[in-house]
């Protein structure tokens, strides 16, 4: 990997397809985001190897607005799902009946900017809900970039949420996802063929389906191979990481999460049939199950308690 340590950092405003960005630059990754749209990491570019690992689309920016359809819009890159990824209603008093918006109100508003001693301090406020979330970028060594989450609960109510990494990388034939060992089984979610029902629990890495045929949802196969799944880790994890392993381009891609704030992972295998996009999202998460008012029937949300505050990080670490 080299010389772990810090070199200089750049931070520079820029462009994404006509779009004002702001690079934060270190001596082996370049990563652009966009402030006005969520503060999207839209660019996650590994220069001693010329290789972007996030999802790019071609042509036009499509601008998301409040409200409005996730799918419909950019979808790409990075961005940050509160308090929840599927639309629903909010249940608790004083906000009973709420509803909140498809993958939740942050993703597609302005979020403010601040440049502070080589880090990117990004911030925004709730449209129905009283919240502030904070975000700081920084890198952690010249191969880590590292982002610092902060929720602020404004008001004399707790509040439940979820927060979901909306990771959205590229993917290569033979990927490997490699999870901690106390991974044994997960929970589908989704199955764009609709055969794996709605929380039926897998094993993993290698389940048979109904017809015995064997399934392995820890690795890639090839684009057009058929496979849109996607899973959670049933329990909550004891140890927050997931490692992806790339043998074409002999890279390491590992997400670094604190599980006493972060205890689940969401993982999406898409191998052509979603969106013509050949992709693996990696999604570190507050709570599971994709809608929060689901994730409360589990027992699962997470909760900011009133006037309080509620931390936790993201780390991308990449390796060759």
């Amino acid at each position: 990997m080299g010389d772990i340590f810090m070199n200089e950092v750049d931070i520079y405003k820029s462009s994404y397809k006509s779009q004002s960005a702001v690079t934060i630059e270190s001596k082996a990754i370049k990563v652009q985001f966009l402030p006005r749209f969520g503060s999207n990491m839209c660019s996650l570019f590994y220069k001693l190897k010329n290789i972007e690992l996030l999802v790019q689309r071609k042509g036009k920016y499509k601008i998301g607005s409040y409200g409005s359809s996730y799918v419909k819009a950019e979808c790409a890159g990075v961005d940050d799902m509160f308090p929840t990824i599927d639309e629903c209603f909010y249940e608790n008093h004083p906000w009973k009946g709420i509803h909140i918006p498809d993958h939740g109100e942050v993703w597609a508003i302005p979020w403010d900017i601040m440049i502070e001693n080589e880090k990117i301090h990004f911030f925004t406020y709730g449209v129905r809900f009283p919240y502030k979330v904070d975000k700081l970028v920084y890198f952690e060594s010249d191969y880590v970039l590292r982002i610092d989450y902060k929720v602020t609960n404004l008001s004399s109510f707790d509040l439940d949420f979820m927060w979901v990494a909306h990771c959205m990388l590229i993917s290569e034939t033979g990927l490997c996802i490699n999870l901690p060992e106390e991974v044994k089984t997960v929970v589908c979610t989704w199955d764009i063929d609709g055969l794996i029902e709605y929380g039926k629990e897998l094993n993993w890495p290698v389940y048979h389906n109904s017809l015995g045929k064997e399934n392995n949802l820890g690795l890639m196969g090839m684009k057009g191979s058929g496979r849109a799944i996607k899973y959670f880790v049933k329990d909550a994890m004891s140890n927050g990481w997931c490692k992806l392993e790339y043998p074409k381009s002999e890279l390491t891609v590992t997400l670094t999460f604190p599980v006493k704030s972060v205890p689940y992972l969401g993982i999406l295998l898409n191998e052509g049939k979603w969106g013509n996009l050949y992709n693996i999202f990696i999604e570190p998460a507050t709570a599971p199950f994709d809608r929060l008012d689901v994730s409360k029937i589990h027992g699962k949300c997470s909760n900011v308690k009133a006037n309080s505050t509620y931390e936790w990080y993201l780390k991308m670490s990449i390796e060759s």
